[in-house]
């Protein structure tokens, strides 16, 4: 078999493991937690809201057969940016979903934003929220636990050019994800204006399956605040984000049975 014929051996295998037509395994990160509550502002602390949408998300894909779902954290708890990763690889997950809320010194900075891990360079804004994020809670141990030494040198050619689809792969169902959220968005007249960025948050950079990380509003916009705290907004973004994953699960399907035919 020449290069050519492996690689595409290799790609349908990649998309096939990456797209079940089975339930869609589907961890939730609600982010921060316990001594670091992320942005504050007045009454709204990131790590409550983040973790009050997880949960009804949680309640959303619980009743339909075509998900499972696991939580990194179902209480106020800490957990380092490492372990959320290595709860995700340890239990195979299918996609990773971060949950966050913006700041910004701006009070007229609005608006969900969708963040997802590629290989072009983040601008300025994206690139130091994502260094604040990441080094609230980073320490070399972990960090020197989960990398685990992955040298390409000290792998053959097969692993290497299963490991570089796998990542091709990743990188391709994750923008589709984010696209299938912000298409969602966009759909509704009364939503938050929604946008694609993307920059190397820790956890959406180290996992191996696809995913994003949402930021659900900014806390330092007293409208989009106040709006926040509200049950029934929390409620319609896990609407929205549900709505978000059963089509892109369709699509994911679609996707899968049109390769393999």
């Amino acid at each position: 078999m020449n290069l050519h014929s492996l690689k595409k051996l290799v790609l349908a295998s990649a998309l096939l493991w990456s797209a079940p037509s089975w339930s869609l395994h589907i961890m939730l990160d609600p982010g921060h937690g316990g001594v670091d509550t992320g942005a504050v502002h007045g009454a709204a602390r990131e790590a409550d809201l983040v973790l009050k949408v997880a949960q009804r998300l949680k309640a959303l894909l619980e009743k339909d057969e075509q998900f499972k779902v696991t939580l990194t954290r179902a209480q106020d708890r800490n957990i380092s940016l490492p372990a959320r990763v290595k709860m995700a690889e340890d239990a195979k997950v299918d996609l990773f979903v971060s949950l966050h809320a913006n700041a910004a010194s701006d009070q007229r900075a609005k608006g969900v934003e969708f963040f997802f891990q590629n290989n072009l360079p983040p601008d300025e804004e994206s690139l130091f929220l994502a260094s604040q994020e990441n080094q609230m809670i980073l320490n070399s141990k972990e960090l020197h636990d989960i990398s685990g030494g992955d040298e390409l040198s000290k792998k053959g050619d097969i692993a290497a050019i299963v490991e570089d689809l796998h990542r091709q792969n990743r990188m391709a169902s994750s923008l589709r994800l984010t696209q299938t959220l912000t298409h969602v968005w966009n759909n509704d007249a009364n939503a938050s204006q929604a946008t694609i960025k993307q920059a190397p948050f820790y956890v959406i950079s180290k996992t191996s399956m696809p995913s994003v990380l949402i930021e659900i509003g900014f806390l330092t916009n007293p409208r989009e605040a106040k709006k926040l705290l509200t049950t029934d907004y929390q409620a319609d973004l896990a609407q929205k984000i549900y709505s978000a994953l059963l089509s892109y699960k369709e699509k994911m399907d679609n996707h899968t049975a049109k390769t393999l035919n």
